[in-house]
């Protein structure tokens, strides 16, 4: 029994489309947030809470994976799928990414679209340009309505684990 002075990170033992892994999920989303207030792009900010948090594996190369999120950051280019949401996609193939072309693309492409589904409930688009079409570009409104969506993103690939979640120890 632990002692109950002490707090332990939540333990989770996810199946998530036929894949499971022991999870460390310690404030994944709060992580993603203060990552995007430090100066980490959107995608990067999700991208490294994932790492810092355990939802992906810890030997993974988390620099070169952060430059490949990197390119993600304002709809790629103010353009329009949102960095936040690109970042979490990214963490979806991770989890899941077929390894070889022999692999099956299935449960990493229904996956992805849980994803955009479930932030488009929240959000109603997935585009950058949409999402912050009422801010000027270097505003502080933009950037909280931006800390906001790194937020939602992080709580919807959160939220997909967590529902897939097998057995829930402490």
């Amino acid at each position: 029994m632990l002692p109950p002075s002490r707090t332990y990170p939540l333990i989770i033992t996810i199946t998530l489309l036929k894949w499971t892994q022991k999870v460390y999920m310690d404030n994944f989303k709060e992580n993603a947030v203060n990552l995007f207030q430090q100066g980490y792009s959107c995608s990067e900010s999700v991208v490294r809470a994932a790492y810092q948090s355990g939802l992906i594996d810890k030997n993974i190369d988390i620099e070169s994976l952060n430059k490949v999120a990197s390119v993600f950051s304002g709809g790629m280019g103010n353009g329009c799928l949102c960095g936040a949401v690109a970042g979490a996609q990214m963490i979806i193939g991770v989890i899941l990414g077929r390894e070889d072309i022999n692999g099956s693309p299935k449960d990493v492409k229904l996956a992805a679209k849980k994803l955009i589904d479930d932030f488009k409930k929240v959000r109603k688009t997935t585009c950058c340009k949409a999402l912050s079409a009422k801010y000027d570009f270097n505003s502080p409104e933009r950037r909280q309505n931006c800390v906001n969506i790194v937020s939602d993103a992080a709580e919807v690939l959160e939220n997909i684990v967590k529902e897939n979640s097998k057995e829930l120890a402490f």
